[in-house]
Parts: C-alpha cells; structure tokens; sequence
C-alpha cells in the first residue's frame, strides 16, 4: 500500500492528476516599459504602461496607453525591486483581482480592477 500511495503523490507531482487548466497562466493583456536607477539596477525608478491588448481583461478594466503605474496590489512601484514587482504580475492567476493605482494625464490617479482571465 505504501507503494502505491507514492505513485499517486508522484503523479500528483507531476501534475498528471491535475487539470491542465491548473497550470494555465492568466492573461491580463497589458505590457509594460519600466526604468530603473541604474543600467544594471533592478530598483525601479517608473514603470508604464506600453500597450493594452484588443478585448483583454485590461482593456475592460480601463487601463490605458501611457497610463503610470504607482503601486500594484497596494505596493509602491517606485524603490521597489523590479523583479520582485514581476513575480507579483507573473504569479497572477486567472479570476483573481490586479489592483493597479495608475496616474494617467489630468485625470489624476484612477484604481484599476483587472480580473484575470484564462
């Protein structure tokens, strides 16, 4: 019995008991430019929004071109390490909530509610 409970926690490893949609990353639809404070500097100086893709989860949320990121998921993006801001977006999964306080132009700082897709 022993043995068989191994072999069910190795596929369980392996993911072969699990869905393939479990592993599916979500589509937030937007890219980014992002500056640092130095060429080999992670530390984050601005970070914008580059482009919004036609129908995503962004682009219904609202977010737009140009649009300057402040903070993501309450965390200030400006002295933030970049790679730590990337795992935030990476580790997003699909129906979970991206809360991105932007500045955009003269409208002021605007909250926008992405809800990620599959």
């Amino acid at each position: 019995m022993k043995h068989l409970s191994s072999v069910v926690y190795a596929l369980v490893l392996f993911g072969l008991l699990i869905p393939a949609t479990a592993f599916a990353k979500a589509s937030l639809g937007f890219s980014i430019s992002a500056s640092t404070d130095g060429y080999f500097s992670s530390t984050l100086v601005e970070v914008k929004v580059a482009s919004v893709k036609a129908g995503s989860p962004s682009e219904k949320a609202g977010l737009k071109v140009g649009d300057l990121i402040l903070d993501i998921n309450g965390k200030p993006v400006k002295g933030a390490n970049g790679l730590a801001m990337k795992k935030i977006l990476g580790g997003v999964k699909s129906g979970e909530h991206l809360l991105l306080k932007v500045q955009r132009g003269r409208e002021g700082v605007l909250v926008i509610d992405i809800v990620a897709g599959p």
